[in-house]
């Protein structure tokens, strides 16, 4: 149903079940899922530096780094 296009954002580039909706209620339906990606993102980040920080202070950074990026 989607094509993850944009990696970093998790924004879908089509979803073409929006062609057979209502203006409105593929307007809604967008919103829904850019919502639920922004929470997505947001709740990862906060597992993550909850994960980390159980590490000693030194490897903390460097080790969020290594596994997840910089993220």
């Amino acid at each position: 149903m989607t094509d993850r296009g944009d990696q970093d954002r998790g924004f879908p580039v089509t979803l073409p079940a929006l062609e057979h909706l209502p203006a409105d209620q593929a307007r809604d339906l967008f919103e829904l899922m850019r919502a639920a990606a922004t929470f997505e993102a947001a709740t990862l980040d906060r597992s993550i530096d909850s994960m980390v920080s159980a590490l000693p202070r030194p490897l903390r950074r460097m080790t969020k780094t290594i596994m997840f990026g910089g993220r």
